[in-house]
């Protein structure tokens, strides 16, 4: 399967992470008093933004650009926050299975890229996958030699790290090649 380089696909996705950080801030800004007649335009314009975003992240699993969405997840991830307690074991379950239905899902959408790929986008992913490793451990090492002075890390930032320095690196890697 030939796909496009990454200059050419980058406006769907950059299309699909304004709409979405755009819906994300909108319903942020209103969920304290969601329920006040002020704030229902927020909601709405809100609403309205992640179903924009929904549609374009929909036209990007088709067309089979999968990097791109690790980017939306890259950027989606420092938003993402559990229910708050109490947690009944009902909620826990729920919970569980959504997280794991997430987990195979990405995992699905990249053993299916590596799949589709030839052997130079399989090189690509991989040069960039080791890349963003190596730049998360460095900063990990960081991080926890100057760990009293700075904010403590969340499990959704780490990975958010992960993906957003896999992105960079596939994407410079993938203008390299394509030299």
């Amino acid at each position: 399967m030939i796909t496009p380089w990454p200059a050419e696909r980058a406006s769907r996705a950059g299309l699909a992470a304004a709409f979405l950080l755009a819906g994300l801030s909108l319903t942020r800004q209103a969920f304290p008093a969601y329920t006040d007649a002020r704030s229902l335009r927020h909601v709405v314009g809100g609403l309205l933004c992640l179903a924009v975003s929904g549609f374009a992240v929909h036209r990007i699993v088709r067309r089979r650009e999968y990097p791109w969405l690790l980017g939306l997840a890259a950027l989606a991830l420092p938003f993402y926050e559990p229910l708050p307690s109490p947690y009944l074991l009902r909620d826990r379950v729920v919970m569980a299975v959504r997280d794991l239905a997430l987990v195979l899902a990405a995992a699905w959408f990249l053993v299916r890229s590596m799949r589709a790929g030839d052997e130079l986008e399989r090189r690509i992913q991989l040069e960039s996958l080791s890349w963003s490793y190596a730049v998360v451990l460095v900063a990990l090492i960081a991080h926890a030699l100057a760990a009293d002075r700075l904010p403590p890390l969340t499990g959704p930032g780490v990975a958010s790290a992960l993906l957003g320095t896999w992105l960079a690196a596939w994407f410079a890697t993938s203008i390299r090649c394509q030299r």
